[in-house]
């Protein structure tokens, strides 16, 4: 089941595109990280949460967009108006997150032996160091993909946008490292 939230985007930017004669077509990243295991949280542990050993590999998709113009060009659209981005604004989810009552078992189990709070610290750690020395590589990746994003109200290339890296608070306390925008000053 779809939050309400996407719901809602999904149908402004098909309103979008239709009234600007694009074709809605979506594309979003799927970094797949260095490690071994099934799935980032286990990738993480095999590298003993070492950040320099845990980095996005050749095969990942950076692609970000949801419309293509008429004449090729990729667009990302947002649900704001361009007056309400002044401040920092969610671009992209996060990296990688826990979000769900498996990932937090799955956590407890590889990072706490049993223990919650050792799991969220040694977590919320490594994501605390990736922030700390993570590069704009995977931002210019990213935004490197689409020509700018469309507003409510207005169309901005990137060299009137600013992006950069931030920790935000997720479920259950775990945190997350994401892409945030805003408009340039």
């Amino acid at each position: 089941m779809s939050q309400s939230r996407n719901i809602i985007g999904v149908q402004f930017e098909n309103t979008i595109c239709e009234s600007k004669g694009w074709k809605k077509i979506t594309k979003s990243p799927k970094i797949k990280w260095t490690g071994q295991g099934p799935c980032n949280f286990s990738k993480i542990l095999s590298v003993n949460f070492d950040i320099n050993k845990f980095k996005p590999m050749s095969d990942s998709t950076f692609e970000k967009y949801d419309a293509v113009s008429q004449n090729g060009d990729k667009i990302e659209i947002k649900k704001y108006k361009k007056s309400k981005v002044k401040n920092w604004t969610m671009y992209s989810e996060p990296m990688f997150k826990v979000s769900t009552k498996q990932d937090l078992i799955k956590l407890v189990d590889l990072y706490g032996q049993g223990s919650l709070d050792l799991a969220k610290t040694k977590y919320n750690d490594f994501v605390c160091n990736m922030f700390n020395n993570i590069d704009n590589d995977i931002i210019n990746k990213i935004t490197k993909t689409n020509i700018g994003i469309q507003f409510e109200d207005d169309f901005l290339p990137h060299s009137e946008l600013e992006y950069r890296w931030e920790i935000c608070s997720g479920w259950r306390g775990f945190k997350r490292l994401s892409i945030m925008f805003k408009v340039r000053d």
